[in-house]
């Protein structure tokens, strides 16, 4: 995994390559957002090697003209924000990955590269709604693998762009079958993933912290999430598979909840999604304790400022003695905006949230508790939707 890493990262700077191919992650750059960005990536690129080697030899092309297809992984944040991404940052470090490693939302001007390259594909993963800001890569968007509902209106690609649109736990889940199926066509199932044992282990980190290691509460995973389980499980041959399990449940939920050393500001972009001019933040502890920070309203207020939006909802989880989850709507320049979100998502039955209204915390913040545990922020994402275009 290094090798290739490293291998990618010099042709890039040296611009030498033939065809590029971006894997992008969605912008909240969370652990199932890289991992399924570095495995497909490394995927094609090990893909990429398999099919050139049975139809050139070293021998008998010129290495001065002749140059290779890349295949980059996208974090789709900033380079300073990745810190912010404890688990990910976490999960990558064990396995000898480090941020020099990586290409960052900033680190290249997507827009020009692909405009210089002689040919650019671009894959999306975690996501297949490409942000206002993106618009540009539309007609580049050769594939998307996205564990959300289908957004066909927003669907605006070449006819012959691949998709695979599944409701999992773990959009792992979905990479993991995706190269599992496709390796098969090119040599044994299963090579892949051996000669990547890396892609294979954070994969199934991935999928765990995702699903909360099956749990029946959560109830986030489904017979895919448990089908990839179990393939990955015969590859890695760990001694005893559930105390693994466990093990890797409780290192990433701790390092996700390890937010002690950001600042209120950070906790804001740790894991930040924008739809319209709703901030939606999600954090690892309790919006309660968030809001319990010095100044927190006034962290949300510029955050609003910083990125253009009239409103936040703040939304909260803590696993610590069992699942709970909670959440807050800020309009500090229109308070009755955070009544009107909180009443539409009381009545939202897709699926019903289960909210309860418990305090206002000072002007335009109504904080609220959630009794539906298996409703995450990307339940809340199609009510949003639908609210913003009132």
């Amino acid at each position: 995994m290094e090798n290739y890493l490293r291998t990618t990262l010099n042709k890039l700077a040296m611009n030498n390559y033939a065809e590029l191919t971006l894997v992008i992650g969605n912008e909240s750059c969370d652990l199932d957002s890289v991992v399924s960005a570095l495995t497909y990536a490394a995927y094609l690129n090990w893909q990429y090697t398999q099919i050139k080697c049975k139809v050139c030899t070293k021998a008998n092309r010129d290495d001065l003209v002749y140059k290779d297809d890349i295949f980059i992984p996208i974090l789709n944040v900033d380079r300073q924000d990745y810190d912010l991404k404890t688990e990910v940052v976490y999960a990558l470090k064990e396995q000898g990955i480090g941020k020099e490693m990586l290409v960052f939302r900033d680190d290249q001007d997507l827009k020009s590269l692909i405009i210089k390259s002689k040919k650019t594909s671009i894959i999306l993963v975690d996501h297949h709604v490409l942000s206002k800001n993106d618009s540009y890569m539309a007609p580049h968007v050769t594939e998307a693998i996205d564990h959300r509902p289908l957004d066909s209106k927003d669907w605006k690609y070449s006819p012959d762009c691949r998709r695979t649109i599944e409701l999992v736990g773990s959009c792992c889940s979905l990479v993991a079958q995706r190269v599992r199926d496709l390796s098969a066509l090119v040599a044994k199932e299963g090579d892949f993933f051996k000669e990547f044992m890396t892609c294979a282990d954070l994969l199934h980190s991935t999928i765990i912290l995702d699903t909360v290691n099956f749990s029946k509460e959560v109830n986030k995973a489904t017979p895919r999430d448990e089908e990839v389980m179990l393939y990955l499980e015969s590859l890695l041959k760990y001694k005893d598979c559930e105390s693994e399990r466990k093990r890797k449940l409780d290192s990433l939920v701790a390092a996700r909840s390890d937010v002690s050393s950001l600042n209120t500001a950070q906790l804001l972009r740790k894991d930040v999604k924008i739809l319209g001019d709703v901030l939606v933040p999600s954090f690892p502890i309790l919006t309660k304790h968030f809001l319990e920070r010095p100044n927190a309203l006034q962290a949300v207020s510029e955050a609003l400022t910083r990125t253009g939006c009239s409103m936040a909802l703040l939304l909260g989880m803590d696993l610590s003695g069992g699942l709970k989850r909670d959440g807050a709507a800020v309009s500090p320049e229109n308070p009755t905006k955070s009544t009107q979100i909180v009443n539409f998502l009381e009545n939202w039955i897709n699926p019903e949230l289960g909210l309860e209204v418990e305090t206002a915390v000072g002007s335009g913040c109504l904080y609220f508790t959630q009794k539906n545990l298996s409703a995450s922020r990307k339940q809340y994402m199609p009510a949003l939707q639908e609210f913003v275009q009132i």
